[in-house]
């Protein structure tokens, strides 16, 4: 998931927050045990098919609305609201009249999903939404056997933006430009460490799970901290 700077000032006008406690409500009273969502209906995003593979969201990743997208992230991921009402706008795009989505409506190209992800192929490469093993090797290959933190992941976005421009792949615009940066942060940002060995790394995108250390960590995650790590991440493309 994305959100743009505009959706971020929007969000912080956004008080209707009583559908989205009666969601958190709900969600802090189920079951929350792991059980792997089936792959026909998962979306490109490795995060939000964990929340459905963890009962944070509807565990066949169907008829999800806005306020429980929200209190999922407030609650399993401790979210600030501003930054799970930014995220939930993303998608808004892809819901249908009667406010819900399905997890599989994520992969409209260009609305969530986009061209240069670390680890699954390009739109017009016929699979947009499947995690690439090799991709996904090659990103832990850059950290060289250390942790991945945002110095090894600006490697492995420059490696990825050298290898769409090769492979044919357009330029990315300035708004899926930021998406990317965000996204390329956006597990260090909700693990919170900076620093996740890469055997918590594989386990997050083969297994589509948050581990305990995640879910259990109270530390919120703020908009200035996500937007930081882009920063710095950006910063540090120009000197690995």
């Amino acid at each position: 998931m994305y959100f743009t700077m505009f959706n971020a000032l929007k969000s912080l006008f956004n008080f209707d927050t009583k559908e989205r406690e009666i969601e958190a409500e709900k969600i802090r009273k189920e079951d929350h045990s792991y059980k792997r969502l089936n792959a026909a209906d998962r979306a490109p995003c490795p995060g939000l098919n964990a929340l459905a593979n963890q009962g944070y969201l509807p565990r066949d990743g169907k008829n999800i609305t806005m306020p429980r997208l929200e209190a999922a992230l407030m609650v399993a991921l401790h979210m600030s609201g501003t930054v799970a009402h930014s995220l939930a706008n993303t998608l808004k795009p892809v819901m249908r009249k009667d406010g819900t989505f399905d997890l599989v409506d994520a992969r409209k190209h260009n609305v969530v999903e986009h061209d240069r992800s670390l680890t699954r192929l390009d739109f017009r490469q016929g699979d947009n939404y499947s995690l690439q093993p090799a991709m996904l090797q090659a990103l832990l290959d850059d950290a060289e056997g250390g942790p991945v933190t945002l110095k090894t992941l600006a490697k492995t976005y420059n490696r990825r933006k050298k290898e769409h421009k090769e492979t044919g792949g357009p330029p990315l615009g300035i708004r899926l430009w930021f998406v990317n940066l965000l996204i390329t942060v956006g597990f260090i940002n909700s693990e919170t460490t900076g620093h996740p060995t890469p055997e918590q790394v594989a386990q997050f995108y083969n297994e589509e799970r948050f581990q305990d250390y995640i879910l259990e960590n109270p530390q919120q995650r703020t908009l200035h901290g996500l937007v930081w790590k882009a920063v710095i991440l950006w910063w540090y493309t120009f000197f690995v």
